[in-house]
């Protein structure tokens, strides 16, 4: 597997300038699920947040490399529209799937369309695509909703996991970041979820996937790293 990520001693605090992050580094490959085991607050949401741009970096290195071109871009202090402008093919499944990945009181349409309403040419918003990315998602992913114009607070929440999941992958990623996906999820939202982790490992993708149960990460990654108070 060709590397796709490269995290080098890697620095990070918090507003209380309190230390989060120290010297971490590893690489992520394509075509592996790369498990992040341990105690929950260790720095999980932290590292991740760090590699989609949305946490400040004291020090350190966070390298993608172009799948095309085999150019390394650097993403340190990149913001999230940086990141993306740059041509980085890089999806985030948050821990909070409300307050970071979904809007509540938007309905899916308009979910699929933080994604995509940047590339509109005029004061319009063209809903054509997004409105069929979620019935592709609805159909796909078994998503029980009246219809795609139902406010995503009003589903379930393996429902709403489904359709965070289902945005972040039809974005075509070549790394993949899902923090506790399956979390309060029943047993077949959570095979559904681990169904389509697995589908992305077998496009060549390079999936980061942080998780609190032991067992699922032995029988799902293929290398896990372990990380203790930061």
């Amino acid at each position: 597997p060709k590397e796709r990520l490269l995290i080098k001693n890697i620095n990070c605090k918090n507003r209380e300038e309190i230390s989060v992050l120290e010297d971490v580094s590893f690489t992520a490959k394509s075509g592996e699920i790369l498990g992040i085991a341990g105690i929950a607050g260790s720095g999980q949401r932290e590292l991740l947040e760090a590699i989609a741009g949305l946490q400040h970096l004291s020090s350190g290195e966070i390298t993608y490399i172009d799948p095309k071109t085999n150019e390394e871009e650097n993403l340190r202090d990149k913001t999230p529209l940086q990141i993306r402008e740059m041509g980085v093919r890089l999806s985030f499944v948050p821990e909070d799937r409300l307050g970071m990945g979904l809007v509540g009181n938007m309905d899916i349409v308009d979910n699929m369309m933080l994604r995509s309403y940047r590339k509109g040419k005029t004061m319009f918003l063209e809903r054509k695509q997004p409105k069929n990315l979620a019935d592709e998602i609805i159909s796909r992913l078994e998503v029980v909703t009246p219809s795609a114009s139902t406010p995503v607070r009003r589903l379930s929440g393996g429902n709403v996991q489904k359709v965070l999941v289902g945005r972040e992958i039809a974005a075509a990623p070549t790394v993949l970041m899902a923090a506790y996906p399956v979390r309060g999820l029943d047993i077949n939202s959570s095979y559904t979820i681990y169904n389509l982790l697995n589908q992305q490992k077998e496009n060549g993708v390079a999936v980061i996937f942080v998780g609190e149960d032991l067992d699922v990460l032995l029988e799902l990654c293929d290398r896990i790293l372990v990380i203790g108070a930061g």
